[in-house]
């Protein structure tokens, strides 16, 4: 019955709303950022990343050659505090003298009219959040006396705001910041090597440019690097760096700095500076430089990438082939192939290198003095791994066999040059079959990953495998199963909770011999948001915490607010709580909410990825670019036991991909608030809240009057 609760509570919302509940402000109960009561939709207007009101000046640059029209910037029109939709009826501009400035859709759409307004959702509601108004002007030869008005007219609640008017100046002595390339794509580089480019910033206006910080965001691979210092991506550079001395870059004049590149892996790495100065334009969200590595270039791939023979006869040669695949957008050169000298490795396992293209028959190696095998875009090839066992391998504590061992290595012109690939087997005297197991997503995810496991790939020498058998040790709290079960050749898993999953497979052939060893493959689930917190829930009454539907489990709501959360006091103490305010906690009902910038393509805004209603969990909110400065608050709501009495909630806290903090098997009863933690930004401290006794800050009884979680 959750959702349908969570619906009821809802209509209460909206039925409360018909009424007209509340104070002359249109606030509701409590005030202070809570929940508005009845049809209150609000405008909010920016220039450039700047917030400005009724009758603001709105400094506009001198940008661009005489007679030549450019973009001197933006206006954003949003709806952040209402909670109903904003509708804009009119945007007029003008000028004098006349036709030097000229607004158009960001969409290229048409302008608003009464009979056919703009419609900006509130934060609440689906739709355009956002509306924007590029801003172009002519220069003409003499600015002085140029002046203009932008008069916006909508529906929002205050009558005082229905019409706001903001006169325009043009500012001719402004700087102007350019920054070459916008892109800096370092290529393919190299396992150990580190590639280094230079940016340059251009002052292309007519005063001093003051370069005050950056952000920069992406993977650790890559650096800034000035005479300032040296900075590295983590949390503290996605948050924003501000020098302590701005960079003074005088009129037609240049600053370079340098980006560093230092690949951990041969996956793409895409990254993002912002550069930051008193350019007017760019001033509020910052001049942008796209970083990206690694992104094309020849690319290697082996299948299988684990050789493993399982059991085979005695004396009996078995044979398996193994294929070369060019994945890049240039071609592979292949100038080696050979097993690795190693009087740890068996001798029992050969090469046999004839299909590859160009190779002389019979040949067992590639090296020095050898023709390169060259495979095109998508080209794949084949040669073949042999394994003649002279003995039955003995076995160890645990009665499994002891394999015999060795190593391919391929050497290519790829980001690893040499590529090892890893073979095993094992002498019988009755022959087994052989489970393999892959999964499509590879061995390292993002939580909330739905795994394909491949187990249909397993072999019988003879007959076909007849039965499958799957098995995996998640992380603890983790309750996923196979889907559709656990006896599927080729099953799903979904993986919630980060931690290392270790899959394994017994496979039988068709006369109902066992795999003589399980294969198995192991799956690390790591964060990649700056911010990633999970909620997870053991009910001890629940005797099956897997199954899903209306009332199959206790809901607990994990929650994550914002520093300007107010709402109600429910625990009356004097102050407001924040938990269930809108829009400053983000919770079920409010599960992506726009906290941060207005630009639609910065990714600083938090989401429940996952709401779970019938136990277990997990519940999950990330954040990829947090708030300087900020001070977040974790909390967890018993919203409905649905009978199944207390349970035990455990809360962790990643920052950036690095557990820094959890607490576990925390009692909770129906109806329960607990305040959790605090994260400080950009620091990444986590700080847990206790009571007056030094306890667990756990409210009894908490239920918010526009959100009941029914018993």
């Amino acid at each position: 019955m959750r959702q349908w609760q969570k619906l009821t509570s809802l209509g209460v919302i909206f039925m409360l709303g018909l009424t007209g509940c509340g104070d002359d402000s249109g606030n509701g109960p409590g005030g202070g950022g809570g929940f508005q009561i009845g049809q209150n939709p609000e405008i909010r207007m920016e220039f450039n990343g700047f917030e400005i009101g009724q009758g603001d000046t709105v400094n506009v640059p001198a940008t661009g050659a005489i007679g030549v029209e450019s973009q001197a910037g933006s206006f954003y029109v949003s709806n952040p505090d209402g909670n109903a939709p904003l509708l804009v009826t009119s945007v007029e501009i003008n000028s004098n003298p006349e036709g030097l400035f000229r607004l158009e859709a960001d969409d290229g759409g048409s302008m608003p009219s009464a009979a056919n307004p703009w419609s900006v959702a509130d934060p609440a509601s689906e739709g355009e959040q956002t509306r924007t108004l590029k801003l172009f002007f002519t220069r003409p030869a003499d600015i002085q006396g140029v002046s203009g008005t932008l008069v916006v007219k909508s529906n929002t609640t205050d009558p005082s705001e229905r019409t706001l008017t903001f006169p325009i100046k043009v500012d001719d002595q402004v700087p102007e910041i350019n920054v070459n390339p916008s892109v800096v794509d370092f290529g393919n580089v190299g396992q150990g090597d580190t590639s280094s480019k230079d940016i340059n910033i251009v002052n292309t206006g007519t005063a001093a440019l003051e370069v005050t910080g950056f952000r920069l965001t992406g993977p650790s691979v890559f650096s800034l690097v000035d005479g300032l210092g040296k900075w590295t991506a983590s949390a503290e550079t996605s948050g924003g760096i501000e020098f302590a001395e701005p960079i003074i870059i005088e009129a037609g004049t240049n600053h370079l700095m340098k980006v560093e590149f230092v690949p951990e892996g041969p996956e793409p790495a895409e990254g993002e500076i912002r550069i930051f100065s008193n350019d007017p334009v760019v001033k509020g969200q910052g001049a942008p430089v796209s970083l990206q590595g690694n992104v094309g270039g020849p690319c290697i791939a082996v299948n299988p990438n684990k050789v493993d023979f399982g059991g085979k006869l005695i004396g009996k040669m078995a044979t398996v082939e193994v294929q070369i695949l060019s994945c890049g957008d240039a071609p592979v050169e292949i100038t080696g192939i050979d097993l690795k000298d190693d009087p740890a490795y068996s001798a029992d396992f050969g090469l046999d290198l004839t299909p590859l293209p160009g190779v002389t028959p019979g040949a067992d190696q590639l090296g020095e003095g050898d023709a390169p095998v060259t495979l095109g875009v998508n080209e794949s090839a084949t040669f073949n791994v042999t394994f003649i066992p002279d003995e039955i391998n003995a076995k160890d504590e645990n009665g499994q066999p002891i394999p015999d061992l060795s190593m391919i290595q391929i050497i290519s012109n790829t980001y690893v040059p040499e590529l090892e690939v890893e073979i095993r087997g094992f002498g019988v005297e009755v022959e087994c079959p052989t489970s393999v197991i892959k999964v499509q997503e590879g061995e390292e995810v993002i939580p909330q990953t739905k795994l394909h496991l491949i187990g249909s790939q397993s072999y019988a020498a003879t007959g076909a495998i007849s039965k499958y058998e799957w098995s995996v040790k998640q992380p603890p709290g983790s309750q996923s199963v196979f889907l559709p079960s656990n006896t599927a050749p080729d099953p799903t898993f979904e993986a919630n909770i980060a931690g290392n999953y270790v899959f394994s497979l017994r496979v039988w052939d068709s006369e109902n011999t066992p795999s003589c060893v399980d294969a198995e493959y192991q799956v690390i689930v790591n964060p990649d948001e700056a911010i990633h917190i999970e909620l997870i829930w053991w009910t001890e009454n629940d005797p099956d915490q897997t199954d899903e539907g209306p009332e199959a489990g206790a809901d607990l709501d994990l929650h994550f607010l914002h520093q300007f959360a107010m709402g109600l006091d429910v625990d009356k103490d004097g102050a407001p709580d924040g938990w269930f305010d809108n829009p400053f906690d983000c919770f079920w009902f409010n599960d992506q909410p726009n906290w941060a910038s207005q630009d639609p393509m910065l990714d600083d805004d938090p989401s429940l990825d996952r709401d779970d209603t019938d136990g277990a969990g997990p519940e999950n909110v990330n954040l990829n670019i947090p708030e300087e400065g900020m001070e977040y608050r974790v909390g967890v709501h018993y919203w409905n036991d649905h009978g199944w009495g207390p349970s035990l909630a455990t809360v962790r806290v990643y920052i950036m991909s690095v557990l820094v903090f959890q607490v576990s098997d925390v009692e909770l009863t129906n109806h329960d608030m607990w305040y959790v933690a605090t994260v400080h930004w950009p620091s990444g401290d986590v700080k847990p809240i206790t009571d007056a006794g030094g306890g667990y800050h756990i409210t009894p009884n908490y239920q918010h009057p526009l959100f009941l979680g029914e018993d």
